[in-house]
């Protein structure tokens, strides 16, 4: 393979001139266009997402979805203080709304991505499965708003002017209730930046004309969607939510 400039330290994403490549190893090619194809449909909304050019092999294991190379700075970095780290959260959630204002109806549902985490989970017991996939159907209204399902700092660049939304993946990027694609970003919040959960919260709301309360109702089905991650400290985190709710309901 080439030897491409390595622009990622957490994700095979690499450049190739005016392109970014991010690289796939023994993945189908259909995964890979699927991913793409979304990406591309977020693009062609209007949203400040990277275009994309097409998916290329790389050899006999590798495939490579190549992109618009953006020449970004970081978004969040430890450095930062207190005020500007708040109105960088801020300014993404501002920018997280657009996402809810795109129709998504052609792509598959957030909730659906939702209740296979549930039902899967082996950190659930079957009767708070149960109440968990009730709750879900009782709060999927319908809505086929585009949700992104991974919106957090590591997925935005900024190039100094605009910021751009990354990593549309076909296995969380879908259509739905844009409270619920919200709430799952408030989610993130409370685990790595508590401090300024409230402050996306509270901007995203106000942007995206969405009640505070209509985001926070999702709060146990998001917990449950979250739930499965490998870090045991996160889990028992995630799992108090479910527990403090599954005792109440």
């Amino acid at each position: 393979m080439k030897n491409y400039e390595r622009i990622s330290t957490w994700g095979s994403v690499y450049r190739d001139g005016d392109k970014a490549l991010k690289i796939f190893t023994s993945v189908p090619y259909k995964k890979v266009a699927e991913r793409a194809r979304i990406q591309a449909f977020a693009h062609d909304a209007g949203l400040p997402v990277p275009a994309v050019y097409g998916v290329r092999r790389l050899g006999l294991t590798k495939l490579a979805m190549e992109m618009a190379y953006i020449e970004s700075k970081p978004f969040l970095t430890d450095g930062m203080g207190e005020a500007e780290t708040q109105a960088a959260v801020q300014a993404m959630a501002r920018l997280h709304s657009l996402v809810g204002f795109v129709d998504a109806s052609e792509l598959p549902r957030f909730s659906e991505h939702i209740a296979r985490e549930i039902t899967r989970s082996p950190h659930l017991a079957a009767p708070v499965k149960g109440k968990l996939l009730a709750l879900l159907r009782g709060m999927d209204t319908g809505k086929a708003q585009l949700c992104h399902g991974d919106m957090h700092p590591g997925n935005v660049l900024f190039d100094g002017e605009t910021h751009w939304i990354i990593d549309w993946s076909p296995s969380c990027s879908s259509g739905g209730d844009p409270a619920a694609d919200a709430c799952n970003t408030y989610l993130y919040q409370l685990r790595f930046m508590p401090r300024h959960a409230e402050a996306y919260l509270q901007a995203f709301c106000a942007a995206a004309g969405v009640p505070r309360e209509g985001v926070l109702a999702w709060l146990p089905v998001i917990a449950a969607y979250q739930v499965n991650i490998k870090d045991d400290e996160e889990r028992a985190f995630i799992l108090a939510i479910i527990d403090d709710w599954y005792r109440g309901a």
